[in-house]
């Protein structure tokens, strides 16, 4: 039985009256034909169309000013990967599935990045490598005021107290996740007063990145139902704390054994290093994927355990790149927010990783101190470059990166360049409250 007829049979059995075929575009916001029962056999043998040019809009739905994909560019199709199908717990009679793209004659398209980072992992598989990927992002609750928005909980940081006040919405993500193949390992909260903290069981990088994706899309639907908006912006608030993603990343070998294990710097071994080393070099490219928006900058800021500077570290929470001392030795890349599409993300940290690996880097010594409060001198003196200060500095790394771009492909790269440079110039017009509370009356 192919892919297709077992679609069928699945939303027979499942009494599905419409079918979500989905794809995440460059920003990785989910976008979705809903297909009625009638249209269930075509969606599943041919796909669903949509415009190539959808890949030239941004966040706020503008096109960007260097258009590639115009009016004419035509359509590409969004085949369902079976894999991927779920019922929609928060919507009875609904079914989502993810897809593959691919061009007219049956050729994926080079603007799939489910298929990019499939083939990416594969890499080292080739290798007898088994890698596994792990999402842990970070999230607000909150409500909206006369003023604005309000953190929806005034718990402190990891009590009980802070979990309670939200535990109905948070016990029904866990339990709408599990319908829907995902497991949650923890929820805590965080930080900041109505700040969570999920993280997601370890999987393949393809799946890793499917989850985080429907992690984030019922968090929102849950939270909606509840009258509560829950966000994964970087930084809500300037004086709380910011929202971070962070990427962890294990290797077996073909026994199963941990292939990143060793009795060198931080209880790696030599490949573990090389692979560290790799992550290392192109940071700042990483930094283009992981943090790509203007407001990703506000949180990256020396001492608020987010990371500033290019280096790693044992079990060290300000460092960019962590080996936690706890369970299966792995590596946390810690320089991600909720802006990024994890797709790409994933794509430049297993091309970044695997750079190091193929050329034997060494990443130096660990950083030991908590490096968020060194001076400038101190940075200086240890050789500890900073990370970029910008969203169009980032953007301008990852352009200037063979490895990462050449990872990403022709469309994916360049339309990520795209798009995110286009949000940056509409922020750079934007006249703040901020400009008017300081310039208005003084100027």
């Amino acid at each position: 039985m192919d892919d297709a007829e077992a679609l069928l049979q699945r939303v027979d059995r499942d009494r599905i009256s419409e079918l979500w075929v989905l794809y995440h575009d460059l920003s990785g916001r989910a976008q979705v034909r809903s297909v009625a029962s009638e249209g269930f056999r075509s969606a599943a043998v041919n796909g669903v169309s949509f415009a190539r040019a959808n890949f030239d809009f941004n966040l706020i739905d503008h096109q960007v000013p260097d258009v590639v994909f115009g009016a004419e560019s035509g359509d590409f199709l969004a085949v369902p990967d079976l894999a991927t199908y779920a019922t929609v717990p928060h919507h009875p009679g609904a079914a989502r599935v993810n897809s593959f793209l691919y061009n007219a004659d049956g050729q994926l398209w080079a603007g799939c990045a489910r298929a990019a980072l499939a083939r990416t992992a594969e890499k080292f598989t080739a290798r007898g490598l088994d890698l596994q990927a792990a999402f842990e992002p970070e999230c607000y609750l909150l409500e909206r005021t006369e003023t604005g928005y309000a953190p929806a909980s005034s718990g402190r940081m990891f009590t009980l107290d802070a979990l309670e006040s939200r535990r109905e919405l948070m016990s029904s993500l866990t339990r709408a996740l599990t319908e829907m193949g995902v497991v949650l390992e923890q929820v805590s909260p965080e930080y900041g007063p109505g700040q969570f903290e999920i993280n997601i069981r370890h999987q393949q990088p393809l799946k890793a990145a499917d989850d985080l994706t429907t992690v984030k899309e019922e968090l929102w639907a849950l939270a909606r139902q509840a009258g509560l908006i829950a966000t994964f912006m970087p930084k809500v608030f300037a004086d709380m704390a910011g929202c971070g993603m962070h990427v962890h990343l294990g290797l077996t070998d073909s026994t199963g054994a941990n292939a990143m294990a060793g009795d060198r710097s931080v209880g790696l071994n030599e490949l573990g290093l090389a692979f560290v080393a790799g992550l290392l070099k192109h940071s700042c490219a990483l930094s283009g994927l992981g943090a790509p928006t203007v407001n990703s900058y506000k949180r990256l800021l020396p001492g608020s355990w987010a990371p500033s500077h290019i280096c790693y570290a044992g079990s060290n929470r300000a460092a960019l790149v962590r080996v936690p001392d706890a369970g299966e030795k792995h590596v946390e890349f810690r320089g991600g927010d909720g802006t990024a599409n994890p797709y790409l993300l994933m794509i430049g940290l297993l091309a970044a990783g695997l750079d190091g690996v193929e050329a034997g880097l060494q990443p130096g010594d660990p950083v030991t101190e908590d490096i968020g409060h060194l001076t400038e001198r101190q940075f200086a003196e240890r050789g500890l470059e900073p990370l970029p200060r910008s969203a169009p500095e980032a953007l301008a790394a990852l352009e200037a990166d063979p490895v990462i771009m050449g990872a990403l492909g022709p469309v994916l790269g360049p339309g990520f360049l795209r798009v995110r440079r286009s949000e940056v110039a509409a922020y750079a017009v934007e006249v703040s409250d901020w400009e008017r509370r300081t310039y208005l009356e003084s100027c």
